[in-house]
């Protein structure tokens, strides 16, 4: 009986000395991935400064004037739509400035962009010259054309403050990171265009009646919206490592909801010169303003894609980026019209980090 219990004792005693020495094998890893852990931390700058450009092809319709008197134009009726469009690309200038306090996981953002482009642009078209005889005498021949003008500016700035965690799920491999974060956006975006035209539509003698039309149009555009903001960013690395240079891919999205005020403010004016014979001329006019204001609400997605190379305390980034705002804009004239706000293009960084 006595050798039974010795048995059970031995088993008992192995057995603990098993645990024992797992336990300690196990805490023994932890406190060493804990000192592996707060080293990387203890190196890594907890302020980081950022400047970065984008070209964008700018997402930017509006409606486009179109006095009635184009339609007795023997020219093309849609030659001057290209023209009234805002500016096609856009360089955005944007700086960043992220906080993260020594051993911890938060992470505190101060994100500003701007962008501004101007275009301005004149179509000539014009009939060939024929000349009036009759009897040996020369009548004189005007010719037809038309004449178009336009001016456009667009500018936009959009300021970020946001509160995020790296939440771990993972670090994507060594030096990866996985931030979900939440906070403010404000968005404001400016647009300003104008077009002049002239035009006489068909060819004629110096005793023939005939029309010269001109039209002038002017617009203002903004809105103006806060709201709250949510992001995801990613980063996983993929050849290297911190402590000698790494390569990572980078990844986020965004998305945010403005509420704001949407302003439009139109001014068009049409003239009709009626010439007769003995040079005879009369004039009529028309002219029109439209105001509107509302409040609207401006939903907001993007995202990006790009890849870095890291050391310690500085960052080289590529990638493509999107950003759109819908219904940012009324680009109507005598109507509302709800127009996109978009910016999708290559952007390049450069990051310095600051502090350990």
């Amino acid at each position: 009986m006595s050798e039974l219990i010795q048995k059970h004792d031995n088993r008992a005693t192995i057995r603990w000395k098993l645990l024992t020495g797992v336990s300690a094998l196990a805490l023994g890893i932890y406190i060493s991935a804990s000192d592996v852990a707060k080293a990387e931390d203890a190196g890594r700058p907890s302020i980081w400064l950022e400047l970065d450009g984008q070209f964008s092809q700018a997402n930017n319709s509006l409606e486009v004037y179109d006095p009635s008197f184009l339609l007795a134009s023997p020219f093309d009726a849609a030659s001057h739509v290209d023209l009234e469009k805002g500016p096609p690309t856009i360089w955005d200038k944007g700086a960043k400035i992220t906080y993260q306090p020594d051993g911890s996981d938060w992470i505190l953002t101060l994100d500003i962009r701007y962008g501004k482009s101007a275009r301005s642009e004149t179509v000539n078209h014009q009939t060939s010259h024929a000349e009036g005889h009759y009897s040996g005498l020369y009548f004189g021949e005007y010719d037809a054309y038309q004449i178009f003008k336009a001016q456009s500016a667009e500018s936009h700035t959009i300021l970020d403050f946001q509160v995020g965690k790296d939440v771990g799920l993972g670090r994507f491999g060594a030096g990866g990171s996985s931030v979900l974060s939440a906070g403010v956006r404000i968005a404001q975006f400016n647009s300003r265009g104008a077009v002049e035209i002239q035009s006489q539509p068909a060819n004629t003698t110096a005793y023939t009646n005939y029309h010269v039309f001109r039209a002038n149009f002017d617009a203002k555009r903004r809105f103006a919206g806060i709201g709250p903001s949510i992001s995801w960013d990613a980063s996983a690395n993929i050849a290297g490592n911190s402590s000698s240079g790494s390569i990572t891919l980078d990844w986020g999205v965004n998305a945010a909801l403005l509420f704001g005020r949407q302003r439009m403010k139109t001014f068009h004016q049409t003239t009709d010169n009626y010439k007769g014979f003995r040079n005879y001329i009369s004039i009529s006019q028309t002219s029109s303003g439209t105001s509107r204001s509302k409040n609207v609400t401006v939903p907001n997605l993007g995202g990006f894609a790009g890849v870095s190379w890291r050391t310690a305390n500085a960052k080289v980034s590529l990638g493509y980026r999107a950003d759109y705002f819908f219904g940012a804009i009324d680009g109507g004239i005598d109507a509302a019209k709800k127009e996109n706000r978009g910016f999708v293009g290559p952007y390049a960084s450069i990051s310095i980090g600051i502090g350990d």
